[in-house]
């Protein structure tokens, strides 16, 4: 009982909020694109674990082995995989971390009649399953942090476990786009994590050609780079052949949701610009609280509502916009088709 009461005391401990947000956007402009090389670094990033375990995967494949550090964490992934049963099926099935801070107590042999014995069997007593699930966005699949101790997490360990399994379902994320994102993570790596403001924007390489796809910029801003990012942003737009009204409301918009990620949405976000299918996409991602429903209006919600107007200019000077929102933060994707020309009474000043 007193383990189990331990745990709950563990549960509580976490956020829905997946870290720090400026620490995730970090871990991923440092090790993205490649999930592997961030979990390489997992050792030094995740202190108090003697191992750990990354599966994920989607609702239609199911998760996969994608990293274990050590033999004793891949016999454990792999047993959870097989078998069915394990703190990665329960975190993944109930989108909450799962704590088993010493798995020879309480019902833990009970739950788990397979997977407990084995892992007292390999030295491991205590396990900290944690949800993909960031951005709002849900992957299956779990990050598991093995120990040979019994025993929790401290408030630093929570810290960077969280930012590191935070960080993992962003580069999961990006991964399901299926672009080349190398090269453009190696450019927005150059000023840092976030644009220093006053940073010179990155020129606009040559246009894509028709039919192809091109990631054209990746960057992490707030607050104080908002204006740098918003024209790269135009310059990469430009480049691409967008001009006069549409260049105006697709930057327009796009700083907009910008500007929202900076004083809703945890103050720190990622932004995506990328070329497809005679479309421009830009993906804007932040890790606050989620938008709430009433700020979602499928019409004008008029000017004496206090939230909401933003996101609907933003639907209006796109064409197509797709909000993906939850507890763990939102994900904007905007398109707009270079062949669209807007009318004066979709042409929003936000």
């Amino acid at each position: 009982m007193a383990d189990e009461h331990f745990a709950v005391q563990q549960l509580r401990a976490f956020p829905d909020q997946p870290g720090p947000p400026d620490r995730v956007w970090e871990l991923v402009s440092a090790y993205g694109p490649d999930l592997a090389g961030l979990c390489q670094a997992s050792g030094r990033l995740v202190p108090g674990v003697s191992g750990i375990g990354l599966s994920a995967g989607s609702p239609v494949t199911g998760p996969r082995l994608r990293f274990a550090s050590d033999d004793t964490s891949f016999l454990l992934e792999d047993l959870q995989l097989t078998m069915d049963e394990g703190p990665r099926r329960d975190a993944a099935a109930t989108r909450r971390p799962v704590v088993a801070a010493d798995l020879t107590t309480g019902s833990w042999r009970q739950r788990w009649p397979q997977f407990t014995p084995a892992a007292l069997d390999a030295g491991v007593r205590a396990v900290v399953a944690l949800p993909l699930r960031v951005g709002g966005v849900r992957h299956e699949g779990a990050v598991n942090l093995y120990r040979r101790r019994p025993g929790g997490l401290n408030g630093t360990e929570l810290a960077a476990a969280s930012a590191f399994a935070a960080a993992a379902a962003e580069l999961l994320t990006l991964d399901d786009l299926d672009l080349n994102l190398t090269d453009a993570f190696t450019r927005g790596r150059r000023g840092g994590t976030c644009l220093s403001a006053g940073a010179t924007p990155i020129i606009a390489g040559s246009s894509v050609a028709a039919g192809s796809s091109a990631v054209l910029s990746v960057c992490w801003f707030d607050v104080t780079t908002l204006a740098t990012v918003r024209e790269q942003v135009r310059v990469e737009c430009a480049g691409q052949g967008l001009a006069g009204d549409g260049l105006y409301v697709f930057v327009l918009a796009v700083y907009e949701a910008m500007t929202n990620v900076a004083r809703h949405g945890g103050g720190h976000g990622q932004l995506l610009l990328w070329w497809h299918a005679d479309h421009l996409w830009c993906e804007i991602t932040d890790h606050g609280p989620g938008i709430p429903s009433t700020c979602l209006p499928a019409r004008s919600p008029g000017t004496s509502l206090l939230g909401g107007r933003g996101l609907w200019l933003i639907k209006r000077a796109c064409t197509s916009c797709k909000v993906t929102t939850d507890a763990t933060g939102t994900r904007l994707l905007l398109g707009y088709r270079l062949d669209h020309l807007p009318s004066a009474s979709t042409t929003p000043h936000l």
